[in-house]
């Protein structure tokens, strides 16, 4: 959502081959068997679920003990059974091909919600459980099955520790205990989690926001070294926190960050029109960006089994993100993007070799049609998702709007498959040992490649 913070009016097919992702570009197969391995990765002990398991490589193929993409359950676990999978375009996740369907949240408190704002008595997800657990089981009852949920669009908030040069040292405030808890509202409202790590309002100059220094994320990008703080300090814990959780199955995506292409200057080189920055922000080139994002994911990949993609602006920039290892692409329509890649367009006319979510979309008419007409027509031309912005502020009706389509495809929507019991894990409360990187992964030739340790 482009200015997000100031209002969404403001701005105006594939499913994937492996249970849990797509290996075409270095995303999660399917789960190997006990010491399994598939072609570029190695699988993680293997379950009737066939889950979000071993990291292939492209082309990679299945060997003994694990499944790569496209192939079969290897010896060491049980194949899986999809009972209701979604008839065109979808998202696999623990074997289930759904249409990938909810809402955004996106947030309750803008960059408050992991960690808390202190400075303005602003508590986390933690210390407002009740109220978000109430806005999850709301959602849940109107369909919802996917919720996408705005992590640090800026860094204002606690949750992000800096030192004296602006270099993150670490998860601040109650970030983890806000994680935590998140994951564990979801599983009781039977949601599933797209956590969106940053976004375009992250490129603002440090400034002061109402008594609050906030340090910009520009030279986090551009310096090799704050990068790395960044990636080593901050996201790769996040995903430790949601890997240690016992519902950490409940994140089914991360989204590296937010409409970044408001956020850079010139063009990439696979077709795309030329970038426009917003003139409030301090941009990156396209070069830049694609480096931030490629190593988020490989930091996000080493620690997490859950899908990776990026909150592209439009389809204006569909190709932008081709070569940074996500698992599914995911594109925003509002009027005006409607006026020229209309929301008719069939999924496979962008020429995408992996699925597309619409992660943002009007609740309401889109350039006068309504919604159900609109989110039908994504069901219909192949695309594998759709998530209308957003829920703080929906109307009544429109949540019923969003409802209806979810009605009218109840299983086909929805990642929990209670007609097959041995997909279903069972949460545990136990303490769970600190979890170290499953993976070392590295960006080669521009691309993520990452090898089982």
């Amino acid at each position: 959502m482009r200015a997000a913070i100031y209002g969404w009016a403001a701005v105006g097919a594939l499913a994937l081959a492996a249970c849990g992702g797509d290996d075409s570009s270095g995303g999660t197969a399917g789960a190997a068997g006990s010491a399994g391995t598939s072609s570029g990765g190695g699988g993680s002990g293997g379950g009737p679920t066939g889950g979000s398991g071993g990291l292939a490589g492209a082309g990679g193929s299945s060997a003994s003990g694990g499944a790569g993409a496209g192939g079969a359950g290897g010896s060491g676990g049980a194949a899986c059974v999809d009972t209701c999978p979604a008839p065109g375009g979808g998202i696999t996740w623990e074997c289930k091909k759904r249409f990938m369907y909810g809402i955004n949240y996106a947030w309750k408190d803008f960059a408050g919600d992991f960690g808390g704002i202190a400075p303005w008595n602003i508590k986390g997800v933690s210390g407002q459980a009740s109220a978000h657990q109430s806005a999850l089981a709301d959602m849940r009852a109107h369909g919802v099955s996917v919720v996408r949920w705005w992590m640090f669009p800026d860094f204002r908030g606690d949750g992000v520790d800096f030192d004296s040069t602006e270099t993150p040292t670490g998860l601040g405030g109650t970030a983890v205990a806000d994680i935590q808890k998140a994951l564990e509202l979801a599983e009781q409202a039977d949601v599933y989690l797209m956590l969106t790590v940053f976004s375009f309002d992250n490129f603002k100059p440090s400034e002061d926001v109402a008594g609050i220094w906030t340090p910009g994320i520009t030279p986090m990008v551009k310096d090799a070294a704050k990068r790395k703080a960044l990636l080593d300090k901050v996201v790769k814990p996040v995903a430790q926190t949601v890997a240690q959780s016992p519902y950490a199955r409940r994140v089914v995506a991360w989204d590296v960050i937010n409409e970044p292409e408001w956020a850079m200057i010139g063009s990439d080189p696979y077709g795309d029109p030329a970038f426009e920055a917003d003139s409030t922000l301090a941009p990156v080139s396209f070069a830049e960006m694609e480096t931030f994002v490629s190593e988020t994911v490989v930091a996000l990949r080493s620690e997490s089994q859950a899908l990776i993609t990026v909150g592209g602006a439009a389809a204006k920039w569909a190709k932008a993100w081709t070569k940074v290892g996500v698992d599914f692409y995911q594109l925003h329509i509002y009027d005006w993007v409607d006026k020229y890649w209309p929301h008719t367009n069939p999924a496979s006319s962008y020429g995408l070799d992996k699925p597309i979510v619409m992660g943002e979309l009007p609740p309401g008419p889109l350039n006068g049609v309504p919604y159900s007409s609109v989110v039908k027509s994504f069901w219909d031309q192949g695309y594998a998702g759709a998530l209308p912005w957003m829920y703080d502020g929906i109307s009544a009706g429109e949540l019923d709007a969003v409802k209806a389509l979810a009605d009218g495809h109840v299983c086909e929507t929805h990642y929990t498959q209670k007609a097959n019991a041995s997909v279903e894990r069972v949460a545990t409360t136990r303490a769970l040992p600190p979890v170290r990187s499953v993976r070392r992964c590295s960006v080669v030739g521009g691309r993520p490649s990452c090898v089982r340790l």
